[in-house]
């Protein structure tokens, strides 16, 4: 809008010219599906124009001397509404903020506004002004149309992921091919069915999806599916994997998520579940795990195994208060034997040594395993030291029955050195302590002689 300095000394054709010009505004804010207004530099609202209060859906007076965020103010995320502050604060311009708000009944109106912020000559700055929609039609409409999308997409029959939908009442609406594929169920025998625990289970029991349909707690949830998760990516989502022995050949791990299904105003009106076979991940993962915990030469436990399996014996046997004992084990002169007899012989001869080991050490809650090089560790779970010292004795009488030739070490044949130590783990202890005092033992049997073990 134009100024004159002086009103006075203006020209009747300026003065008309300004008068159709604010008459032309009136106008154009009348006639647009806008709205107009004004703020101070406090950001708070001075000033409504063009039907407002018809476009509002709401009184001016209700946000007359208030700033936007006084207001009770919905449809966004905290992080955002303080973005939007943070941009008022900064006196920064901003282009279609939308946010819902309460209208007249309590109906629900969706807002899009804008504004620019407004300085005088001297770079003051004044307030903002800008524009706003009431966009309340549009959006119910994109809602609409977005709820029937994801309606359709779900229910696809032709999508490969296993997929059904259960209605508000827990009855199946929809069992696509893949999932007839999975459970060998056709969609004829299920649909209008709410017993879809026979695809599954043995016995009756709910799905996931009941649970999310009924809005279960997550102790009602963990009763049935102890280690379930909630969704990262959906909104009241539920995850979780199990084992169905009675599904295909042999059984099958699946992995599934149940969703909860919702119309335009937020009812819940279904739920649907997807399945995901991960039986081939599973056997391929179990096959990792144990190559990752099994020593490549001697096919025995390896030193990762060994600090796992010492460490949880350690805090059962701490629970249970008994005693756990430890054999490490060296083989006497092995570098002698390397260059006397070659490194494919040293590594038959440590192959023959673990197999007597396992032999000797076969309890199900013992393990036995390659330390490094030439060295050798058993764990013995509940046995005090004398057992451990009976146990290191049939160790050393099992690996002479093997005879392996040596003529580098005493006796002309291997031996070993064992250290034995023995303890009742405490809370102010750790169980390295335990390896450390096996170690020391060690040292003086390879001190005293070498071929025998010596007690901690």
């Amino acid at each position: 809008m134009r100024t004159v300095s002086d009103p006075g000394h203006a020209s009747n054709g300026s003065t008309i010219t300004i008068a159709s010009e604010m008459h032309a505004l009136r106008d154009f804010a009348e006639l647009s599906a806008e709205w107009f207004w004004e703020q101070d530099a406090e950001f708070r609202f001075t000033r409504f124009f063009g039907r407002a209060t018809e476009k509002l859906r709401r009184n001016e007076s209700d946000f007359l001397g208030k700033r936007r965020w006084d207001m009770p103010i919905h449809g966004v995320t905290p992080e955002q509404l303080a973005e939007h502050i943070a941009t008022y604060e900064r006196h920064e311009a901003f282009r279609d903020f939308d946010y819902e708000v309460p209208g007249v009944g309590g109906i629900i109106q969706y807002y899009s506004v804008s504004g620019t912020p407004v300085f005088d000559p001297q770079g003051v700055f004044l307030g903002y002004h800008g524009v706003g929609r009431n966009v309340t039609e549009l959006r119910l409409g994109e809602l609409a149309i977005k709820a029937s999308e994801r309606q359709l997409s779900q229910i696809v029959d032709g999508s490969p992921i296993p997929t059904f939908v259960l209605d508000a009442r827990h009855r199946v609406t929809h069992w696509n091919r893949a999932c007839e594929k999975l459970t060998r169920l056709n969609a004829k025998e299920m649909l209008g069915q709410s017993n879809t625990w026979r695809a599954f289970y043995p016995a009756p029991r709910p799905s996931m999806a009941d649970f999310v349909l009924s809005a279960a707690t997550d102790e009602v949830i963990a009763r049935s599916y102890e280690q379930f998760s909630h969704s990262s990516l959906i909104a009241g989502a539920c995850e979780a994997q199990g084992f169905f022995p009675l599904m295909g050949d042999g059984g099958r791990w699946l992995y599934f998520t149940a969703a909860p299904l919702r119309d335009a105003q937020g009812k819940l009106t279904g739920a649907m579940e997807t399945l995901q076979d991960i039986t081939d991940q599973k056997r391929s993962q179990s096959l990792l795990e144990q190559l990752a915990a099994r020593d490549s030469l001697t096919g025995i436990s390896n030193r990762r195994c060994f600090d796992e399996k010492l460490r949880d014996e350690w805090k059962r046997e701490r629970r249970d208060l008994r005693p756990l004992s430890l054999l490490m084990m060296d083989v006497d002169h092995f570098k002698l034997f390397n260059d006397t007899y070659g490194h494919q012989a040293g590594d038959l001869c440590l192959q023959r040594i673990a197999n007597a080991l396992q032999q000797v050490v076969c309890r199900p809650a013992d393990l036995v395993a390659r330390y490094g090089g030439e060295e050798f560790v058993a764990i013995l779970s509940a046995t005090d030291g004398p057992g451990a010292a009976i146990v290191a004795q049939r160790i050393l009488d099992r690996v002479e029955e093997l005879c392996i030739a040596h003529r580098a070490n005493r006796g002309g044949h291997v031996t070993l050195s064992i250290g034995v130590a023995t303890a009742i783990p405490q809370a102010d202890r750790q169980p390295e302590s335990l390896t450390a005092a096996a170690d020391a033992a060690l040292y003086r049997a390879k001190r005293n002689g070498r071929g025998r073990y010596v007690v901690d």
